[in-house]
């Protein structure tokens, strides 16, 4: 594994993206997930958060059905894409997500965010892909997907 990198400059020079292949949804419903659900979670990729009462999953368009089948109830937001940002990066480094979203702001772009251990992604509606992948181009110049 690659060094993490502790600096926000040093990370942004040797950062690039990927858009992920395929869709994804986001589901919200109450109470947690069943333990045969939890085996979606293996292949990946995929981020679930429990708290509160509620579950919030976002994972591959293709599993969401075994999900919902199970959460009849479950809020979604469907056709959204992912795009994972490549450099590793130490959990201390601060401001990357921040000066990403706030360029997607300034943009129009709605989005979330998925903070792995040294790597982070966001994701949007897939309506906007055109939009991102300029503003990425502009953050990231000779460092497109």
């Amino acid at each position: 594994m690659e060094t993490p990198h502790q600096d926000l400059d040093a990370a942004w020079a040797a950062m690039s993206y990927e858009v992920l292949p395929g869709r994804f949804v986001l589901l919200g419903f109450l109470g947690a997930p069943r333990e045969a659900e939890l085996r979606i979670l293996g292949a990946g990729p995929g981020q679930l958060v429990c708290e509160g009462g509620e579950t919030t999953w976002l994972l591959a368009s293709a599993a969401a059905c075994q999900v919902l089948a199970a959460h009849p109830g479950a809020r979604s937001e469907e056709d959204l894409v992912w795009v994972r940002f490549t450099a590793p990066m130490s959990w201390d480094l601060v401001g990357f997500l921040a000066r990403v979203a706030g360029s997607m702001a300034a943009a129009g772009v709605p989005l979330g965010a998925v903070c792995g251990f040294s790597r982070d992604s966001i994701f949007f509606h897939q309506k906007f892909l055109s939009k991102v992948l300029r503003v990425l181009q502009d953050l990231f110049p000779g460092h497109d997907a």
